[in-house]
Protein backbone atom coordinates (compact mmCIF):
# COMPACT_ATOMS: atom_id res chain seq x y z
CA UNK A 1 0.00 0.00 0.00
CA UNK A 2 1.48 3.70 -0.99
CA UNK A 3 2.05 5.55 1.88
CA UNK A 4 0.13 9.08 1.80
CA UNK A 5 1.32 10.57 5.20
CA UNK A 6 3.77 11.21 7.73
CA UNK A 7 3.80 8.76 10.73
CA UNK A 8 3.53 10.23 14.41
CA UNK A 9 7.33 9.37 15.09
CA UNK A 10 8.53 11.28 11.58
CA UNK A 11 6.20 13.88 12.48
CA UNK A 12 8.23 14.47 15.96
CA UNK A 13 11.66 14.35 14.37
CA UNK A 14 10.92 16.77 12.15
CA UNK A 15 9.06 19.35 14.56
CA UNK A 16 12.51 18.34 16.52
CA UNK A 17 14.86 19.40 14.11
CA UNK A 18 13.12 22.33 13.35
CA UNK A 19 13.37 22.83 17.22
CA UNK A 20 17.16 22.55 17.11
CA UNK A 21 17.73 24.69 14.15
CA UNK A 22 15.35 27.32 15.50
CA UNK A 23 17.69 27.21 18.38
CA UNK A 24 20.65 27.44 16.30
CA UNK A 25 19.23 30.40 14.04
CA UNK A 26 17.32 32.50 16.72
CA UNK A 27 20.66 33.91 18.58
CA UNK A 28 22.17 34.74 15.17
CA UNK A 29 19.27 36.50 14.08
CA UNK A 30 19.40 38.81 16.95
CA UNK A 31 22.68 39.81 16.71
CA UNK A 32 21.98 40.45 13.41
CA UNK A 33 19.28 42.40 13.97
CA UNK A 34 21.29 44.24 17.28
CA UNK A 35 23.84 45.10 14.42
CA UNK A 36 21.27 46.65 12.17
CA UNK A 37 19.84 48.78 14.90
CA UNK A 38 23.56 50.33 16.00
CA UNK A 39 24.29 50.48 12.39
CA UNK A 40 21.09 52.65 12.11
CA UNK A 41 22.50 54.33 15.23
CA UNK A 42 25.75 54.95 14.38
CA UNK A 43 24.14 56.85 10.98
CA UNK A 44 21.98 58.81 13.53
CA UNK A 45 24.47 60.46 16.05
CA UNK A 46 26.96 60.54 13.06
CA UNK A 47 24.20 63.23 11.77
CA UNK A 48 23.49 64.92 15.34
CA UNK A 49 26.95 65.41 15.67
CA UNK A 50 27.78 66.56 12.05
CA UNK A 51 24.10 68.99 12.53
CA UNK A 52 26.18 69.99 16.18
CA UNK A 53 29.07 71.00 14.10
CA UNK A 54 27.53 72.59 11.56
CA UNK A 55 25.81 74.71 14.09
CA UNK A 56 28.84 75.78 15.96
CA UNK A 57 30.36 77.09 12.27
CA UNK A 58 27.30 79.21 11.72
CA UNK A 59 27.57 80.36 14.82
CA UNK A 60 31.13 82.20 15.09
CA UNK A 61 32.50 79.02 17.15
CA UNK A 62 29.29 79.09 19.80
CA UNK A 63 27.74 75.92 20.55
CA UNK A 64 23.72 74.99 21.29
CA UNK A 65 22.98 74.42 24.65
CA UNK A 66 22.40 70.54 25.94
CA UNK A 67 19.48 71.93 28.20
CA UNK A 68 16.17 72.04 26.82
CA UNK A 69 15.32 75.50 28.65
CA UNK A 70 17.94 77.37 27.20
CA UNK A 71 17.24 79.62 24.59
CA UNK A 72 19.93 78.38 22.00
CA UNK A 73 18.88 74.94 23.14
CA UNK A 74 19.58 71.62 20.71
CA UNK A 75 15.84 70.40 21.52
CA UNK A 76 12.81 71.74 22.95
CA UNK A 77 10.70 70.21 25.54
CA UNK A 78 7.58 68.31 24.34
CA UNK A 79 4.62 70.54 23.24
CA UNK A 80 0.65 69.48 22.48
CA UNK A 81 -1.11 70.20 19.45
CA UNK A 82 -1.96 73.77 20.95
CA UNK A 83 1.45 74.76 21.95
CA UNK A 84 1.22 73.77 25.99
CA UNK A 85 5.00 72.94 26.91
CA UNK A 86 5.52 70.32 29.28
CA UNK A 87 7.53 72.39 32.53
CA UNK A 88 9.42 69.91 34.46
CA UNK A 89 7.09 69.03 37.12
CA UNK A 90 4.84 67.33 34.43
CA UNK A 91 7.67 64.50 33.87
CA UNK A 92 5.57 61.98 34.39
CA UNK A 93 2.66 63.16 32.50
CA UNK A 94 1.69 61.86 29.09
CA UNK A 95 3.37 62.72 26.84
CA UNK A 96 2.52 61.66 22.59
CA UNK A 97 5.27 61.09 20.03
CA UNK A 98 4.09 64.19 17.98
CA UNK A 99 4.04 65.89 21.29
CA UNK A 100 8.37 65.16 21.66
CA UNK A 101 8.48 65.95 17.71
CA UNK A 102 7.11 69.46 17.80
CA UNK A 103 10.02 69.73 20.70
CA UNK A 104 12.74 68.60 18.55
CA UNK A 105 11.29 70.96 15.43
CA UNK A 106 11.77 74.00 18.43
CA UNK A 107 15.72 73.12 19.11
CA UNK A 108 18.46 74.66 16.67
CA UNK A 109 19.62 71.44 15.82
CA UNK A 110 16.72 70.40 13.79
CA UNK A 111 17.21 72.83 11.17
CA UNK A 112 20.53 70.72 10.01
CA UNK A 113 19.09 67.39 10.85
CA UNK A 114 15.46 67.99 9.33
CA UNK A 115 14.33 64.55 10.59
CA UNK A 116 12.80 63.17 13.73
CA UNK A 117 13.94 59.61 13.02
CA UNK A 118 17.70 60.84 13.49
CA UNK A 119 16.77 61.55 17.33
CA UNK A 120 15.69 57.69 17.81
CA UNK A 121 17.34 54.81 18.04
CA UNK A 122 15.82 51.88 16.87
CA UNK A 123 17.19 49.39 19.46
CA UNK A 124 15.97 51.49 22.52
CA UNK A 125 13.08 49.94 24.06
CA UNK A 126 12.94 51.90 26.93
CA UNK A 127 9.49 52.69 28.66
CA UNK A 128 7.93 55.36 30.44
CA UNK A 129 6.90 54.27 33.82
CA UNK A 130 4.03 56.32 33.83
CA UNK A 131 1.83 54.77 31.39
CA UNK A 132 4.63 52.28 29.68
CA UNK A 133 5.09 54.24 26.23
CA UNK A 134 8.30 54.77 24.58
CA UNK A 135 10.52 57.12 25.02
CA UNK A 136 11.13 59.18 21.53
CA UNK A 137 14.27 60.84 21.91
CA UNK A 138 17.12 58.17 22.47
CA UNK A 139 20.43 60.87 22.57
CA UNK A 140 21.58 63.16 25.32
CA UNK A 141 24.17 66.18 25.10
CA UNK A 142 26.66 66.38 28.01
CA UNK A 143 25.58 69.10 30.34
CA UNK A 144 28.91 70.32 30.39
CA UNK A 145 28.61 71.41 26.72
CA UNK A 146 26.98 74.57 27.73
CA UNK A 147 23.75 73.22 29.48
CA UNK A 148 24.21 76.81 31.63
CA UNK A 149 24.55 79.92 29.35
CA UNK A 150 26.01 81.65 32.15
CA UNK A 151 29.25 83.07 30.68
CA UNK A 152 30.39 83.04 34.35
CA UNK A 153 30.34 79.62 35.26
CA UNK A 154 33.72 78.22 34.54
CA UNK A 155 32.67 74.85 34.58
CA UNK A 156 30.85 74.79 31.13
CA UNK A 157 32.26 74.94 27.94
CA UNK A 158 30.44 77.93 25.52
CA UNK A 159 32.70 77.84 22.22
CA UNK A 160 33.89 74.85 19.94
CA UNK A 161 37.46 76.39 20.39
CA UNK A 162 37.48 76.05 24.33
CA UNK A 163 36.88 72.10 23.38
CA UNK A 164 40.72 70.09 23.61
CA UNK A 165 40.80 66.98 20.87
CA UNK A 166 37.21 66.87 19.77
CA UNK A 167 37.66 63.47 17.88
CA UNK A 168 37.68 61.87 21.65
CA UNK A 169 35.38 64.21 22.98
CA UNK A 170 31.85 63.13 22.82
CA UNK A 171 28.41 65.78 22.26
CA UNK A 172 25.69 62.74 21.86
CA UNK A 173 25.17 60.05 24.20
CA UNK A 174 22.60 56.86 24.26
CA UNK A 175 20.17 57.69 27.24
CA UNK A 176 18.08 55.44 29.46
CA UNK A 177 15.14 58.15 30.79
CA UNK A 178 12.13 56.20 32.22
CA UNK A 179 10.62 59.48 32.95
CA UNK A 180 7.80 60.08 30.61
CA UNK A 181 10.30 62.28 28.35
CA UNK A 182 13.66 62.09 28.53
CA UNK A 183 14.09 65.58 30.48
CA UNK A 184 16.55 68.35 30.12
CA UNK A 185 17.90 65.82 27.09
CA UNK A 186 21.22 66.61 28.79
CA UNK A 187 23.90 63.76 30.23
CA UNK A 188 25.83 64.44 33.57
CA UNK A 189 28.82 62.27 34.65
CA UNK A 190 29.96 62.02 38.25
CA UNK A 191 32.92 64.54 37.38
CA UNK A 192 35.42 66.00 39.39
CA UNK A 193 34.05 69.82 38.90
CA UNK A 194 30.53 68.44 40.06
CA UNK A 195 31.68 66.65 42.82
CA UNK A 196 34.88 67.82 43.93
CA UNK A 197 36.40 64.63 44.42
CA UNK A 198 39.36 63.34 42.42
CA UNK A 199 37.77 60.19 40.44
CA UNK A 200 35.14 59.82 38.67
CA UNK A 201 31.37 58.28 39.00
CA UNK A 202 28.45 57.53 36.84
CA UNK A 203 25.24 59.76 37.49
CA UNK A 204 23.16 60.28 34.54
CA UNK A 205 21.28 57.11 33.12
CA UNK A 206 22.92 55.77 30.25
CA UNK A 207 22.09 53.19 28.12
CA UNK A 208 23.08 49.93 26.59
CA UNK A 209 21.08 49.21 23.23
CA UNK A 210 23.18 47.22 21.10
CA UNK A 211 24.03 43.82 23.29
CA UNK A 212 27.27 45.18 25.28
CA UNK A 213 27.67 48.56 23.25
CA UNK A 214 26.35 51.86 23.51
CA UNK A 215 26.76 54.28 20.15
CA UNK A 216 28.27 57.72 20.99
CA UNK A 217 28.55 60.77 19.05
CA UNK A 218 32.11 62.90 18.68
CA UNK A 219 32.47 66.80 18.51
CA UNK A 220 34.70 66.42 15.27
CA UNK A 221 31.26 64.92 13.49
CA UNK A 222 31.83 61.23 13.85
CA UNK A 223 30.43 58.52 16.07
CA UNK A 224 31.30 54.86 17.53
CA UNK A 225 30.14 52.39 18.99
CA UNK A 226 31.85 51.46 22.01
CA UNK A 227 32.02 47.98 23.67
CA UNK A 228 31.08 47.98 27.44
CA UNK A 229 33.93 45.76 29.60
CA UNK A 230 32.98 46.24 32.86
CA UNK A 231 29.87 43.70 34.78
CA UNK A 232 29.62 47.17 37.00
CA UNK A 233 28.70 49.27 33.90
CA UNK A 234 26.03 46.55 32.55
CA UNK A 235 24.44 45.84 35.39
CA UNK A 236 23.77 49.26 36.56
CA UNK A 237 22.09 50.02 33.46
CA UNK A 238 20.07 47.19 34.08
CA UNK A 239 18.82 48.13 37.38
CA UNK A 240 17.83 51.90 36.19
CA UNK A 241 16.20 50.35 33.80
CA UNK A 242 13.48 48.49 36.59
CA UNK A 243 13.73 51.18 38.90
CA UNK A 244 13.11 53.97 36.76
CA UNK A 245 14.70 57.45 36.25
CA UNK A 246 15.21 59.46 39.47
CA UNK A 247 16.49 56.27 41.24
CA UNK A 248 19.95 56.45 39.77
CA UNK A 249 22.22 58.70 41.77
CA UNK A 250 25.89 58.53 41.91
CA UNK A 251 27.53 55.90 42.12
CA UNK A 252 31.53 54.66 41.71
CA UNK A 253 32.16 51.22 40.51
CA UNK A 254 34.65 49.16 42.45
CA UNK A 255 38.27 49.55 41.78
CA UNK A 256 38.78 46.80 39.55
CA UNK A 257 35.91 47.67 37.18
CA UNK A 258 37.63 51.03 35.94
CA UNK A 259 37.98 50.62 32.02
CA UNK A 260 34.69 52.29 31.06
CA UNK A 261 34.30 55.01 33.99
CA UNK A 262 37.88 55.70 32.41
CA UNK A 263 36.98 55.34 28.91
CA UNK A 264 33.79 58.26 30.00
CA UNK A 265 35.84 60.49 31.88
CA UNK A 266 38.68 60.77 28.88
CA UNK A 267 35.70 61.67 26.85
CA UNK A 268 34.02 64.43 29.05
CA UNK A 269 34.74 67.57 26.51
CA UNK A 270 35.40 69.40 29.80
CA UNK A 271 38.68 70.12 31.63
CA UNK A 272 39.59 72.59 34.26
CA UNK A 273 40.72 75.59 33.03
CA UNK A 274 39.04 74.70 29.17
CA UNK A 275 35.99 77.44 29.59
CA UNK A 276 38.38 80.43 31.11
Amino acid sequence: MEKTAFTLIELLVVIAIIAVLMGILMPALQAVKKQASASNCMSNTKNLSMGWYMYMNDNDGRIMSATDGNPDRWIGVPEDENGVKCAGDQINSEVTDEDEIRGMKKGKLYAYVKSHKAYRCPGNLTKSLYDQSRIYVSYSIPYCLNGRPDENDSKQIKNFNKIKNPSIRYNFVEATETRNWNAGHHFVMASPEVTGRDDWGWWGPMSINHGDKSVLGFCDGHSEARKWRDKFTIERVDKLVRQGGGNYGTEYPPGDQQDDIQFMADGWPFRYGDAR
